[in-house]
């Protein structure tokens, strides 16, 4: 009988590797070329995703066979709880994680646990954990990180997908309704001062190395805002929490979803954000990769300008509709123009709107130089040679705002949190009880600023359409005509179309 071959995690994906690129062949065969058992490769194929994920997630790839802990449960949520601290940067020694690791199993009812130094140094080998020496922010450390990922994982990666097929995910919070701290005033006048609005939603931006959009996720508080009364289908995906985060439930049906649509193999680079857990999740079509810790902020696509520039046209998309409100509100005596009052009239339907416009004139262009200057390149010589990495097509910074105060209005949400931060409680509850459904909040309550607007009636749309033509009149050329005769026949098409559902019905 022959003695069993046990290989560690990094052999396994070699070894998976090597056999995604032999012909088509009998699995015995297979195994007789790769030089391995049929018994081995046949185990080792059936729990491919396991292996993959335990790989994505730095788990020791030295490891040969998957022992845990005297206590599994501790191990687990002193990992999710050292994930959380991390993410925030906090410095964590040895001493602080035994205790933590106590505090945890007490609160688990595993009263009997003591976390022994023995015990300690077997957990950092089993989660691949080391003591290092910080370097700052941006410090040695994470570079060094990043090139190593780049050395031993990008080529092959690049090898098995085509740029079209490699995307990267990130979430970014957004002050919807924040505008510029300062303004113009006469020497004498006395402004008011105005907090900046920290109203909020989370955004899923995920783009592909060559260029592509997907459509935005937009995540806020209440499951049925006001403003979405009568409104039959948004530009962007909708979800809801009482905190406006992307959470593990969120982020597992955006992949399933997206998943389903594919015809094709993809990869998603995405960072360790505690909310992207995708275990339990089958996919099919996406093979998810996680970036090295503490280097997403050198290295992420989305990070490296992408956000920034989606960003900055919605600001400015802001800026346009706040002054078109000051122009309404002019020869009115009962509307306010101060901003917090300004500020109001923005609801989450604008937002979203506002959102989807400012994404679309995000440029190809920047997209791949986003990329490029993050570090991932191609071979391909011809690949934008000419472009510059750094290069992004801004929208034109407003003349009446320094460089200081426009840059602070643009990152005025850049620190946010964007996932769910987990109570030690709940860290305990979800690692005991993993099949514990999440709670959502559905209340179709919102905010009190926001009103709801009545759907046109058929003689309003009529009567806006000849006011646009009007105006295209008095301020369009030939082409503009062109443009308004297709959006008027598609706005009269639907009108009819909703009338006769409304006869049938």
């Amino acid at each position: 009988m022959s003695k069993r071959q046990d290989l560690s995690a990094k052999q396994k994906c070699d070894l998976l590797k090597s056999y995604d690129v032999l012909p088509k062949i009998s699995l015995r065969d297979a195994a007789a070329r790769l030089n391995v058992s049929h018994c081995t490769l046949n185990r080792i194929l059936k729990n491919r995703s396991n292996i993959e994920r335990a790989i994505m997630v730095n788990e020791c790839d030295s490891r040969k066979r998957k022992r845990a802990g005297k206590e599994e449960v501790v191990d687990k949520a002193l990992k999710e709880w050292f994930l959380q601290v991390r993410k925030k940067d906090a410095r964590i020694n040895g001493p602080l994680l035994r205790q933590k690791a106590e505090d945890l199993a007490k609160k688990m009812g595993k009263d009997d646990f003591v976390a022994t130094e023995g015990w300690f140094q077997r957990w950092k080998k089993r989660e691949n954990i080391s003591f290092i020496k910080t370097h700052g922010e941006q410090g040695e450390a994470d570079f060094s990180a990043a090139q190593s990922w780049f050395k031993t994982h990008w080529t092959d990666l690049l090898s098995q997908y085509s740029p079209s097929d490699i995307f990267n995910a990130d979430e970014t919070g957004l002050y919807f309704r924040a505008l510029p701290e300062h303004i113009y005033a006469l020497k004498l006048d006395k402004a008011k001062g105005a907090k900046t609005s920290k109203e909020r939603l989370t955004i899923i931006c995920c783009v592909s190395m060559n260029g592509e959009k997907r459509k935005l996720m937009v995540i806020g508080k209440s499951q049925n805002p006001r403003c979405f009364k009568g409104v039959k289908t948004l530009p962007v995906d909708y979800k809801a929490n009482k905190n406006a985060w992307m959470t593990a439930a969120i982020f597992k049906d955006w992949l399933i979803n997206w998943d389903k649509e594919l015809n094709r193999n993809i990869l998603l680079l995405i960072d360790n954000c505690p909310a992207h857990i995708i275990d339990c999740i089958n996919l099919r079509h996406i093979k998810v990769i996680f970036l090295p810790a503490n280097t997403t902020s050198i290295i992420q696509p989305c990070d490296q300008g992408i956000i920034r520039t989606f960003k900055a046209y919605y600001r400015s998309a802001i800026r346009g509709k706040v002054l078109a409100m000051i122009d309404n509100g002019l020869h009115d005596a009962s509307c306010s123009l101060q901003a917090n009052d300004i500020a109001k009239k923005i609801t989450i339907l604008d937002a979203i709107h506002l959102a989807k416009e400012a994404w679309n004139k995000v440029s190809m262009k920047t997209i791949r130089n986003c990329f490029r200057h993050g570090g991932f390149k191609t071979d391909d010589k011809t690949d934008d040679k000419t472009d510059d990495e750094h290069e992004h097509s801004l929208p034109e910074k407003p003349v009446d705002l320094s460089d200081e105060v426009y840059g602070d209005w643009v990152d005025v949400d850049s620190h946010l949190d964007v996932a769910e931060i987990q109570t030690e409680e709940e860290i305990c509850n979800a690692v005991m009880n993993p099949q514990t459904i999440e709670r959502t909040n559905t209340d179709d309550e919102e905010e009190n600023s926001e009103t709801p607007l009545a759907p046109p009636s058929n003689k309003e749309i009529v009567e806006a359409l000849s006011v646009l033509r009007r105006a295209v009149q008095h301020r369009a050329d030939e082409i503009g005509f062109e443009q308004h005769y297709s959006y008027e026949n598609m706005v009269m098409d639907t009108n009819l179309t909703n009338r006769l559902l409304e006869t049938i019905g």
